[in-house]
């Protein structure tokens, strides 16, 4: 690279850095932090995370549960303490299903979590040697016998969906704690995870249709972003913490506590808003599946990812060849996607070759999902059974 492009890159970063500054200032809004006892129960539990096999208190976190099970609203006012050297948010949501039935489909090996979590996560899965693929593949069996906290350690990757700032995807590995306990009675599922190092390098991706959860990944390395397309970015840490508490027969309320530390050339440019947005498209296409009548019962929904995982490469190829010319027409009516080197992908059904098996199988996956949650998916599936009446 030249000493002119450099300079040019140069000048063009401290100009972008000014606007995103400007732009991604504060407002002025009604915010609170969190209260003490609940800031405590985070940080034990962020830190055991990383100790696996640990003893367990549930003391150490019980200011934290007795918050989250009186929260009010949606929890997006308040601003928890700066973790991992980067900004956090909160959400707080209910939804109409029971604990037992969502960690059915959420905490079950078999199906991937992509299916459940498609507007963020493009590919998810547990290391061997996790205690929930290794030991303990069902936990919800433990709920109706919690004399004491049950933990399950574990290791996930996961590769995320383009964000609606930067564009950006990246693939990275997390630790995982699941702990089921009581509160007053009530069942009570925390899921805790932590990054384990720097995330690959990010590449470029378009949101295509964020309601059918249709998205383009380019393989590029950069943004989808004018000033700073070119910057070699990283997710460099993440941490969250979620508290689901069984309110009712068909009532689970959660509340997400996230934090991300993200950028280049080791700066954070992640804001509160960001993580905010990244939250709430989470949240909003999670409370749809599991609460859809059309979604497939979860042994059901197993099998078929089981069917479709092992499909002959013929079959394969043959649907996502569907899939690549059913990308390249909505890519056409994309106005982000008006760029030469995303046309060379899409163009003439060749994003089809750029897929590794495991990427092709989760888009596969995801329209068959979508085709049973009467979505319009962008491949066909032929005897489509009838959805079964979802238990509690």
């Amino acid at each position: 690279m030249s000493s002119l492009t450099v300079a040019r890159r140069l000048r063009g970063l401290m100009l972008f850095l000014l606007v995103v500054t400007a732009l991604l200032a504060p407002a002025a809004a009604l915010s609170a932090p969190l209260p003490q006892p609940a800031e405590q129960g985070i940080g034990a539990l962020l830190d055991l995370v990383q100790k696996r096999n640990a003893s367990v208190n549930p003391q150490d976190f019980q200011g934290l549960l007795e918050f989250v099970a009186q929260a009010k609203g949606d929890g997006r006012d308040l601003i928890p303490a700066r973790r991992i050297d980067g900004n956090g948010t909160v959400l707080h949501m209910s939804m109409k299903t029971s604990l037992s039935r969502l960690m059915r489909y959420c905490y079950n090996p078999a199906i991937p979590n992509y299916l459940l979590f498609p507007s963020v996560l493009r590919l998810a899965g547990w290391y061997p040697g996790s205690d929930i693929v290794d030991k303990d593949p069902k936990p919800w069996l433990h709920l109706g016998k919690l004399d004491r906290p049950v933990a399950l350690w574990g290791t996930e990757y996961e590769v995320n969906a383009p964000d609606s700032f930067g564009g950006g995807y990246y693939r990275y590995d997390v630790s995982r704690l699941i702990i089921l306990t009581k509160l007053d009675g009530k069942n009570v599922l925390i899921s805790v995870s932590k990054q384990k190092d720097k995330s690959s390098v990010g590449k470029k991706a378009v949101i295509l249709d964020e309601n059918n959860w249709s998205y383009f990944y380019s393989g590029i390395n950069g943004l989808n972003k004018g000033l700073i397309g070119w910057a070699d970015t990283f997710m460099y840490d993440s941490a969250s913490v979620q508290v689901f508490v069984e309110d009712g027969p068909n009532q689970t309320s959660f509340m997400l506590f996230k934090w991300l530390r993200a950028g280049w050339m080791g700066q954070n440019f992640v804001m509160k808003d960001h993580i905010n947005d990244g939250a709430t498209r989470y949240a909003n296409a999670f409370k749809k599946i599991v609460e859809s009548d059309r979604l497939p019962d979860a042994d059901e929904l197993a099998q078929r990812v089981r069917e479709l995982s092992s499909m002959s490469e013929a079959e394969m190829e043959r649907k996502i060849a569907a899939y690549a010319v059913a990308i390249e027409n909505i890519a056409k009516n994309t106005p982000a996607m008006d760029k030469s080197e995303f046309l060379k992908v899409v163009e003439g059904g060749h994003y089809a070759k750029i897929l590794s098996r495991e990427e092709r199988v989760s888009a596969i996956l995801v329209e068959y999902l979508k085709s049973r949650l009467g979505k319009t998916p962008l491949v066909d599936f032929p005897s489509v059974p009838g959805a079964r009446p979802k238990a509690g």
